[in-house]
């Protein structure tokens, strides 16, 4: 009796496991570009992840829909070069991982911490987390956001947007 209900069991969980044939994409929100500013680049050098890479954040801008404001000058990008990738072309091989904080122009600090990877174009990809207390923008701990950097001459720009939930489908 013991195994009827657990091949039942079984059975109801593997189809209630069963994807959807096509399941809808979630959308996107664009949240705000950010300009970085930076200082000289620190060669930390080799370490068992490959040579870390430091810049210290001395400023710069962002500015979105729903926020805008400056980039405190305290933080910075901690990057690794893949001491693996000497092999392998046109695959990643700068590991970001960038701390800095924004000031809104209605005084909320806001942390933002990012991690990445290069692409071969020169590009970054990379994932977001933030951290603030502000009332205002307590929404912005419980998103996920990703954002595409691109390098300047005067440092990187960081174009960013938070994922949506896709709407349920309408009851027939």
């Amino acid at each position: 009796m013991k195994l009827a209900y657990s091949l039942l069991a079984l059975a109801g969980l593997s189809a209630a496991a069963k994807p959807p044939k096509d399941p809808k994409p979630p959308g996107v929100t664009y949240l705000y570009t950010v300009n970085i500013t930076g200082g000289d680049t620190y060669p930390v050098g080799a370490g068992p992840y490959g040579t870390r890479l430091v810049v210290p954040i001395t400023g710069g801008t962002f500015s979105g829909p729903r926020l805008k404001g400056t980039v405190m000058p305290v933080g910075g990008e901690w990057g690794t070069l893949d001491a693996n990738m000497a092999n392998r072309p046109n695959q990643t091989a700068f590991h970001i991982d960038v701390r800095q904080t924004f000031k809104t122009d209605d005084g909320a600090y806001i942390q933002v911490i990012e991690g990445g990877h290069s692409q071969p174009d020169g590009s970054g990809h990379v994932y977001l987390r933030f951290d603030t207390g502000s009332d205002k923008y307590y929404w912005m701990n419980n998103i996920v956001a990703f954002g595409v950097l691109t390098r300047t001459p005067t440092g990187p720009t960081i174009n960013t947007w938070m994922i949506d939930t896709p709407a349920a489908p309408a009851s027939k």
